[in-house]
Formats: C-alpha cells, structure tokens, sequence
C-alpha cells in the first residue's frame, strides 16, 4: 500500500497517546504513518502516581511547544488529529500552518466561544469551586467526574482500564482552556483567519464536556475550510466507544479525499 503521509495525534486532558492505540491501527492499514506522542508529563510513569510539581508549571504555550518540536521532526508536514484539549492545541497549530489539515474530535472551543450548555459552564463552576488557585497547581484525576461526563459510555471493563491509566493535568492549562474567561493572557486563543488548511469537526451527540452545539460553533469560525458532522450515541471520550468505527470510518473518508501531499 501506497505511503499517504504523517498524521500527528494530540490527546486530551488526563491522558495520553495511548488512547489513540486502536485508531492508530486503523489509519496505519489505510497506509498512513502515525505519530501520537505524550504532552510533557503525561507518560504511562504518571498513571497512579502523585503529580508531579513541574506538571503545575506547565501551560497551553508549553504544550503547543512541545508539538511544534514534534511536527519538526517529521520528514513532510502532517494531518492533525486533536482529541479535547488536543483538539484546541491543533487548531493552534494550524494558525501557524504547520499541517496541511486537521480533524478536531470533541474539541475544546478556543478563547472567546462562549458556552453552549448548562454542563459546560456547570464545569466551569466546579473548577472554582475546588478552592484555592487551581492555576497554581497540578490536578489529579478525578474517577467519578471522568466516569460521569467523558466515559459513560464505555463498556464497564474498558471504562476500568482507562481509569487505571489516567494521569495528573496541569492546572493551569485547565484553566486556561476552560476558564478562558478569567485569562488575561488569552491563551487559548486562535487566530482563526490565519487557518488555511480543510478541517474536519466531529462531535458527540451526548457529549457533556464539548457538546455538539459548542463544536457546531467551533466549526463556524472556519468558513468554507471546515466541515461538521455530530455523531449520534456518542459521548465525549469515543475511543471505545460502542460507534468507535463508524467515528474511525468517518475520518478514513474525510482524509481520502484531501489533496496527496506535494
């Protein structure tokens, strides 16, 4: 089979590459190189441990540095595939034209996207609500929060097993992404003109954390580049979820019919 290109896969908040296992899979058979690296600190050693203190250091500019490091290692420049928080970090990215298109699964709206469901800025509330200077600090994960808004639709044992390989966030990219709006610095901001290549929106029917109104919005700010799709019975984590290969089929499609690279 004919090689088809890079593709860069950007996990979300409280995880790692790993979620990416299957589809990496499915897009290697369909002849693409896949690269699903770990952001700092979010290796498989964090799972089960107690955060690290530089975890707390670390921001949205630390992440996004730490892919721009990665896409320059590759040897042509590479489709984009960002889950959550992931999905924020490639629109970023493509500000920057450093993919030639991007797929935004469940993505975290950018700085200035007001929310769209009473789960959303009941979220945003809770973060507050945690006390103290959330910014400042390193967060564990939480198992009931995940379990009740990301993975309730995962099967019980697969839902065990993600649990158990769960990893502390930085605070302050939490904070940044979700309360944007107490962030002065803006960074999550994307400068949305500046986004050239095609993208490709995917969102959850029953998604709590980015519903698909919120994404539809997202979608919006990409005129005549992006394409929307929600997916029904789906929730926010979709990796292994009971439609994980109509998500995955849906992708191998989108990608089929983007330019081959020069």
């Amino acid at each position: 089979m004919a090689h088809r290109g890079e593709i860069l896969l950007l996990h979300g908040a409280f995880v790692g590459g790993w979620v990416f296992e299957r589809f990496r899979s499915f897009l290697s058979h369909r002849g693409w190189r896949t690269h699903a690296p770990d952001l700092p600190l979010h290796g498989p050693e964090q799972a089960g441990q107690r955060p690290d203190s530089e975890l707390a250091r670390l921001g949205l500019a630390d992440y996004r540095a730490a892919m721009e490091a990665e896409i320059a290692r590759l040897p042509s420049k590479p489709i984009l595939i960002g889950h959550s928080l992931g999905g924020l970090l490639a629109q970023q990215l493509a500000a920057r034209d450093l993919c030639r298109g991007a797929i935004l699964l469940a993505p975290v709206a950018p700085w200035g996207i007001m929310p769209r469901s009473l789960e959303e800025v009941g979220g945003a509330l809770h973060l507050l609500w945690q006390g103290g200077a959330i910014w400042q600090k390193p967060l564990p994960p939480d198992p009931a929060v995940a379990v009740q808004f990301s993975l309730d639709k995962l099967p019980p044992a697969l839902q065990r097993d993600t649990l158990a390989r769960l990893v502390p966030e930085s605070g302050r990219a939490i904070f940044e992404s979700l309360l944007w709006w107490l962030d002065w610095h803006a960074a999550s901001r994307v400068s949305f003109h500046r986004v050239r290549c095609p993208l490709l929106v995917l969102a959850g029917s029953d998604d709590k954390v980015t519903p698909a109104a919120s994404c539809r919005a997202v979608a919006s700010h990409y005129p005549g580049r992006a394409v929307f799709r929600e997916m029904p019975e789906m929730s926010h984590f979709l990796f292994g979820e009971p439609r994980e290969e109509e998500l995955f089929q849906l992708c191998a499609d989108w990608l089929a019919d983007l330019p081959p690279e020069h």
